[in-house]
Protein backbone atom coordinates (compact mmCIF):
# COMPACT_ATOMS: atom_id res chain seq x y z
CA UNK A 1 0.00 0.00 0.00
CA UNK A 2 1.91 2.72 -1.18
CA UNK A 3 1.94 6.50 0.84
CA UNK A 4 2.05 9.87 -0.61
CA UNK A 5 2.51 12.46 2.30
CA UNK A 6 1.22 15.59 1.56
CA UNK A 7 3.14 18.73 3.38
CA UNK A 8 0.90 22.02 3.17
CA UNK A 9 0.71 25.49 3.56
CA UNK A 10 -2.67 26.37 4.66
CA UNK A 11 -2.83 29.25 2.42
CA UNK A 12 -3.36 26.55 -0.17
CA UNK A 13 -6.18 24.71 1.60
CA UNK A 14 -8.58 25.15 -1.72
CA UNK A 15 -6.26 23.80 -4.14
CA UNK A 16 -5.70 20.60 -1.53
CA UNK A 17 -8.91 20.38 -0.93
CA UNK A 18 -9.98 20.28 -4.88
CA UNK A 19 -7.41 17.43 -6.10
CA UNK A 20 -8.68 15.15 -2.81
CA UNK A 21 -12.28 15.36 -4.11
CA UNK A 22 -10.68 14.32 -7.90
CA UNK A 23 -11.96 10.61 -8.52
CA UNK A 24 -9.92 7.88 -7.75
CA UNK A 25 -7.62 10.53 -5.77
CA UNK A 26 -6.73 7.76 -3.08
CA UNK A 27 -8.43 4.94 -1.22
CA UNK A 28 -7.57 6.02 2.44
CA UNK A 29 -6.66 9.50 3.23
CA UNK A 30 -5.67 10.53 6.76
CA UNK A 31 -5.64 14.35 7.95
CA UNK A 32 -2.98 15.01 11.00
CA UNK A 33 -5.46 16.29 13.58
CA UNK A 34 -3.88 19.71 14.60
CA UNK A 35 -5.88 23.15 15.31
CA UNK A 36 -4.66 23.80 10.87
CA UNK A 37 -6.33 21.12 9.83
CA UNK A 38 -9.49 22.25 10.76
CA UNK A 39 -10.54 24.25 7.91
CA UNK A 40 -9.69 21.72 5.51
CA UNK A 41 -11.49 18.97 7.65
CA UNK A 42 -14.73 21.39 7.39
CA UNK A 43 -14.26 21.17 3.61
CA UNK A 44 -14.06 17.09 3.45
CA UNK A 45 -17.19 16.69 5.79
CA UNK A 46 -19.10 19.36 3.83
CA UNK A 47 -17.60 17.64 0.48
CA UNK A 48 -18.87 14.03 1.78
CA UNK A 49 -15.13 13.14 1.07
CA UNK A 50 -14.18 10.15 3.87
CA UNK A 51 -11.10 10.50 6.03
CA UNK A 52 -9.39 9.81 9.22
CA UNK A 53 -7.87 12.42 11.76
CA UNK A 54 -4.90 11.01 13.04
CA UNK A 55 -2.67 12.78 16.01
CA UNK A 56 0.49 13.34 14.47
CA UNK A 57 2.41 11.11 17.07
CA UNK A 58 0.37 8.24 15.59
CA UNK A 59 0.44 8.13 12.15
CA UNK A 60 3.03 5.60 12.09
CA UNK A 61 1.07 2.92 14.13
CA UNK A 62 -2.48 4.03 11.75
CA UNK A 63 -0.58 3.17 8.85
CA UNK A 64 0.63 -0.48 10.21
CA UNK A 65 -3.12 -0.89 11.65
CA UNK A 66 -4.38 -0.28 8.50
CA UNK A 67 -2.26 -2.19 6.20
CA UNK A 68 -2.53 -5.17 8.62
CA UNK A 69 -6.82 -4.75 8.40
CA UNK A 70 -6.12 -4.25 4.87
CA UNK A 71 -4.08 -7.91 4.65
CA UNK A 72 -6.81 -9.78 6.22
CA UNK A 73 -9.62 -8.56 3.94
CA UNK A 74 -11.28 -6.81 6.84
CA UNK A 75 -10.90 -3.26 5.32
CA UNK A 76 -11.99 -4.52 1.85
CA UNK A 77 -14.97 -6.45 3.49
CA UNK A 78 -15.92 -3.39 5.44
CA UNK A 79 -16.10 -1.11 2.35
CA UNK A 80 -16.89 -3.49 -0.30
CA UNK A 81 -14.43 -2.39 -2.34
CA UNK A 82 -12.25 -5.17 -3.88
CA UNK A 83 -9.65 -4.08 -6.18
CA UNK A 84 -6.74 -5.72 -7.75
CA UNK A 85 -4.46 -3.17 -7.40
CA UNK A 86 -2.86 -1.58 -4.43
CA UNK A 87 -4.70 0.84 -2.54
CA UNK A 88 -3.42 4.68 -2.12
CA UNK A 89 -2.90 6.23 0.82
CA UNK A 90 -2.48 9.51 1.06
CA UNK A 91 -1.59 11.22 4.58
CA UNK A 92 -1.91 15.39 4.73
CA UNK A 93 -0.30 17.28 7.44
CA UNK A 94 -1.22 21.27 6.99
CA UNK A 95 1.56 23.63 8.32
CA UNK A 96 0.70 27.48 10.45
CA UNK A 97 0.75 30.65 8.06
CA UNK A 98 3.17 32.16 11.07
CA UNK A 99 5.75 30.44 9.42
CA UNK A 100 5.90 33.21 6.58
CA UNK A 101 6.46 36.19 8.80
CA UNK A 102 10.17 34.44 9.14
CA UNK A 103 11.53 32.49 6.50
CA UNK A 104 14.55 31.10 8.25
CA UNK A 105 11.37 29.72 10.52
CA UNK A 106 9.18 28.49 7.28
CA UNK A 107 12.21 26.79 5.92
CA UNK A 108 12.74 24.77 9.49
CA UNK A 109 9.61 23.95 9.71
CA UNK A 110 9.08 22.18 6.34
CA UNK A 111 12.45 20.64 6.46
CA UNK A 112 11.25 18.93 9.93
CA UNK A 113 7.96 17.85 8.28
CA UNK A 114 9.54 16.25 5.73
CA UNK A 115 12.11 14.67 7.45
CA UNK A 116 9.86 13.40 10.04
CA UNK A 117 7.16 12.49 7.49
CA UNK A 118 10.21 10.62 5.46
CA UNK A 119 9.87 7.44 7.75
CA UNK A 120 6.33 6.44 6.46
CA UNK A 121 5.82 7.98 3.13
CA UNK A 122 6.76 6.17 -0.39
CA UNK A 123 6.83 10.13 -1.79
CA UNK A 124 6.19 13.36 -0.15
CA UNK A 125 4.43 16.28 -2.35
CA UNK A 126 4.90 19.38 -0.85
CA UNK A 127 2.78 22.07 -1.40
CA UNK A 128 4.43 25.24 -1.25
CA UNK A 129 6.41 27.52 -3.87
CA UNK A 130 9.70 28.98 -3.72
CA UNK A 131 8.66 31.42 -0.75
CA UNK A 132 10.81 33.92 -1.19
CA UNK A 133 13.43 31.55 -2.10
CA UNK A 134 13.42 30.14 1.02
CA UNK A 135 12.75 26.48 0.08
CA UNK A 136 14.93 26.85 -3.34
CA UNK A 137 17.69 24.38 -1.90
CA UNK A 138 15.14 22.16 -0.16
CA UNK A 139 16.41 18.95 -2.36
CA UNK A 140 19.68 19.27 -2.05
CA UNK A 141 19.67 20.27 1.51
CA UNK A 142 17.75 17.39 2.46
CA UNK A 143 19.57 15.08 -0.36
CA UNK A 144 20.17 12.44 2.54
CA UNK A 145 16.34 11.43 2.80
CA UNK A 146 15.58 8.72 0.74
CA UNK A 147 12.31 9.28 0.33
CA UNK A 148 11.51 11.06 -2.92
CA UNK A 149 10.33 15.43 -2.34
CA UNK A 150 7.35 16.29 -5.00
CA UNK A 151 7.99 20.09 -5.76
CA UNK A 152 4.57 22.08 -7.67
CA UNK A 153 6.38 23.09 -10.88
CA UNK A 154 4.04 24.47 -13.97
CA UNK A 155 4.07 23.70 -17.86
CA UNK A 156 7.71 24.94 -18.09
CA UNK A 157 8.81 22.54 -15.40
CA UNK A 158 9.94 26.00 -13.13
CA UNK A 159 9.35 25.81 -9.82
CA UNK A 160 6.54 28.25 -8.74
CA UNK A 161 7.30 30.85 -7.31
CA UNK A 162 4.36 30.95 -4.73
CA UNK A 163 0.78 30.33 -3.57
CA UNK A 164 -0.45 33.36 -6.72
CA UNK A 165 1.68 31.78 -9.34
CA UNK A 166 0.06 28.74 -8.43
CA UNK A 167 -3.20 30.01 -8.92
CA UNK A 168 -2.58 32.16 -11.65
CA UNK A 169 -1.23 28.89 -14.13
CA UNK A 170 2.66 29.25 -13.61
CA UNK A 171 5.36 31.91 -13.42
CA UNK A 172 4.98 33.47 -16.84
CA UNK A 173 1.24 33.90 -16.05
CA UNK A 174 2.40 35.41 -12.87
CA UNK A 175 4.90 37.81 -14.69
CA UNK A 176 1.49 39.03 -17.79
CA UNK A 177 -0.68 39.50 -14.76
CA UNK A 178 2.30 41.75 -12.75
CA UNK A 179 2.94 43.78 -16.57
CA UNK A 180 -0.97 44.09 -17.23
CA UNK A 181 -1.01 46.06 -13.23
CA UNK A 182 1.88 48.32 -13.66
CA UNK A 183 1.28 51.85 -13.17
CA UNK A 184 -0.77 50.63 -9.89
CA UNK A 185 -0.35 49.56 -6.39
CA UNK A 186 -1.74 45.88 -6.69
CA UNK A 187 -2.50 42.89 -4.32
CA UNK A 188 -3.49 39.24 -5.82
CA UNK A 189 -6.27 37.52 -3.72
CA UNK A 190 -7.30 33.73 -3.40
CA UNK A 191 -10.05 32.81 -1.70
CA UNK A 192 -7.71 31.52 1.11
CA UNK A 193 -5.74 35.10 1.45
CA UNK A 194 -9.16 36.74 1.68
CA UNK A 195 -10.14 35.05 4.79
CA UNK A 196 -6.73 34.83 6.28
CA UNK A 197 -5.15 38.19 5.54
CA UNK A 198 -5.73 39.09 8.99
CA UNK A 199 -3.84 36.30 10.30
CA UNK A 200 -0.41 36.67 8.30
CA UNK A 201 1.03 39.23 10.49
CA UNK A 202 -1.65 39.65 13.33
CA UNK A 203 0.00 41.02 16.84
CA UNK A 204 -2.88 40.43 18.87
CA UNK A 205 -4.60 43.64 18.60
CA UNK A 206 -7.32 44.17 16.11
CA UNK A 207 -6.74 48.04 15.92
CA UNK A 208 -3.08 48.07 15.93
CA UNK A 209 -3.25 45.62 13.25
CA UNK A 210 -5.61 47.71 10.69
CA UNK A 211 -3.76 51.01 11.33
CA UNK A 212 -0.35 48.84 10.31
CA UNK A 213 -1.99 46.92 7.25
CA UNK A 214 -3.46 50.44 6.54
CA UNK A 215 0.40 52.43 6.93
CA UNK A 216 1.72 49.43 4.52
CA UNK A 217 -0.92 49.61 2.05
CA UNK A 218 -0.48 53.15 1.60
CA UNK A 219 3.57 53.52 1.87
CA UNK A 220 3.67 50.81 -0.87
CA UNK A 221 0.94 52.70 -2.92
CA UNK A 222 -1.26 50.22 -2.87
CA UNK A 223 -4.56 51.10 -4.95
CA UNK A 224 -6.09 47.77 -6.03
CA UNK A 225 -7.26 43.74 -5.46
CA UNK A 226 -6.75 41.30 -8.66
CA UNK A 227 -9.01 38.72 -6.96
CA UNK A 228 -8.10 35.74 -9.02
CA UNK A 229 -11.57 33.27 -9.69
CA UNK A 230 -10.51 29.73 -10.29
CA UNK A 231 -14.28 28.79 -10.40
CA UNK A 232 -14.17 26.22 -7.86
CA UNK A 233 -15.94 27.72 -5.56
CA UNK A 234 -15.55 25.83 -2.64
CA UNK A 235 -15.15 29.31 -0.47
CA UNK A 236 -18.50 30.99 -0.83
CA UNK A 237 -17.43 33.73 1.48
CA UNK A 238 -15.00 34.70 -1.00
CA UNK A 239 -16.76 37.79 -2.82
CA UNK A 240 -17.76 38.91 0.46
CA UNK A 241 -14.25 38.90 2.10
CA UNK A 242 -12.33 40.72 -0.69
CA UNK A 243 -15.32 43.64 -0.72
CA UNK A 244 -14.36 43.89 2.72
CA UNK A 245 -11.22 43.98 2.56
CA UNK A 246 -11.39 46.69 -0.48
CA UNK A 247 -14.20 48.69 1.57
CA UNK A 248 -11.85 49.06 4.60
CA UNK A 249 -9.09 50.21 2.56
CA UNK A 250 -10.16 52.04 -0.08
CA UNK A 251 -9.17 49.70 -2.97
CA UNK A 252 -10.37 48.94 -6.31
CA UNK A 253 -11.27 45.17 -7.27
CA UNK A 254 -11.05 43.50 -10.75
CA UNK A 255 -10.94 40.09 -11.34
CA UNK A 256 -8.74 37.54 -13.43
CA UNK A 257 -9.29 33.89 -14.33
CA UNK A 258 -7.05 31.65 -12.49
CA UNK A 259 -6.54 27.38 -12.66
CA UNK A 260 -6.32 24.08 -10.65
CA UNK A 261 -4.22 22.88 -13.35
CA UNK A 262 -0.77 23.04 -11.85
CA UNK A 263 -2.11 20.95 -8.78
CA UNK A 264 -4.28 18.36 -10.80
CA UNK A 265 -1.01 17.59 -12.55
CA UNK A 266 1.34 17.84 -10.08
CA UNK A 267 -0.84 15.65 -7.88
CA UNK A 268 -1.31 13.17 -10.61
CA UNK A 269 2.15 12.84 -11.61
CA UNK A 270 3.10 12.28 -8.06
CA UNK A 271 0.81 9.60 -7.44
CA UNK A 272 2.02 8.04 -10.64
CA UNK A 273 5.27 7.88 -9.66
CA UNK A 274 4.76 6.67 -6.11
CA UNK A 275 2.27 3.81 -7.33
CA UNK A 276 4.74 2.92 -10.22
CA UNK A 277 8.07 2.89 -7.67
CA UNK A 278 6.34 0.85 -4.79
CA UNK A 279 5.35 -1.95 -8.17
Amino acid sequence: MPVMSIIACRILEEELFHVLSLENAFDYLFVTDTKESHGLVRRLKIGNTPYAPVPPDRISEMLEQTRSLHKCGIIRRICMKPSAKEDFIVVVHILELGLHRDLTSLRRGVYTAVEQMSSYSDGILLFYGLCGNSLQNIENDLSHITCPIYLLKDSESNRVDDCISIALGGNRKYEEAFKACRGKGTLFFTPMWASNWKDMDASGNKQEDLMTINYSLKRQHISRIVKIDKGTRYDPAFEENVKKFAQSFGLEIISIPGTAKIVEKCYSDAKSAITNGCK
